[in-house]
């Protein structure tokens, strides 16, 4: 996806939203890695960088193709 040069209001919802799902789904990865559990339950984040799932990359393609 490319940056936004579209001044549609609701393709700047609809990428905010975008970027909302990929900060949450790294956040949410981190859940899903053993090595992590003892740091999460002391309620503590492990190190980054987080990277997204191919959840987020599914809804990229999604908002890819809606907006074109």
């Amino acid at each position: 996806m490319t940056a936004d040069t579209n001044h549609d209001p609701r393709v700047a919802r609809a990428l905010a939203s975008l970027r909302g799902l990929a900060v949450g789904d790294a956040l949410g990865a981190q859940f899903s890695h053993p090595g992590s559990h003892p740091l999460l339950r002391r309620r503590l984040l492990p190190d980054g960088p987080w990277r997204w799932t191919d959840d987020t990359e599914m809804a990229a393609s999604v908002v890819a193709a809606l907006a074109a």
